[in-house]
């Protein structure tokens, strides 16, 4: 995922959150391991519907990331994670435009674009999170870079001997 394309990279993390998804149990999507505050579906939750805000508010061009629907339901529902995680496949790939960013009554000039880099960001963020419990999930079977950002990816290629 190091030399493709923002829109490919997005659509390879959507295609590898999809791939583990399918591979948790419930119970393992839905556990809340030791020491943490969250299971893999509530990170999973979070960053799809900031991921879909974004998609579906494309049209009029504002977004404000703080008001969103907090679909629980995300958390538990393995298969409606999989469909939400296939419709952003599907609709994600638009042309760039400017974008008002909301925030606390701030409004920001910022580009689709910039918020699909912001997204793609925003998931690596939360897989490194979750990484230690698909780990302990999944062992060896993990995806070899799930939670690793490309610049990480390039360090370890260059810097790393395996």
């Amino acid at each position: 995922m190091v030399n493709l394309s923002l829109e490919e990279n997005i659509g390879a993390h959507l295609d590898q959150l999809i791939e583990l998804v399918a591979s948790l149990t419930d119970e393992q999507y839905t556990q809340v391991r030791e020491g943490e505050t969250a299971s893999v579906g509530r990170h999973l939750r979070h960053t799809l519907e900031i991921f879909l805000l974004l998609v579906h508010n494309y049209e009029n061009g504002s977004i404000d990331y703080e008001n969103r629907a907090r679909d629980l339901t995300l958390e538990k529902d393995r298969a409606l994670a999989i469909h939400q995680l296939n419709f952003l496949k599907d609709h994600f790939n638009k042309p760039d435009k400017p974008i008002e960013l909301i925030n606390n009554q701030l409004v920001i000039k910022t580009s689709y674009q910039r918020e699909l880099l912001y997204q793609l960001e925003h998931i690596i963020h939360h897989n490194a999170i979750i990484r230690p419990a698909i780990a302990s999930f999944l062992g060896s079977a993990i995806q070899e870079n799930f939670g690793y950002a490309p610049s990480t990816i390039k360090y370890q290629a260059k810097h790393v001997s395996g």
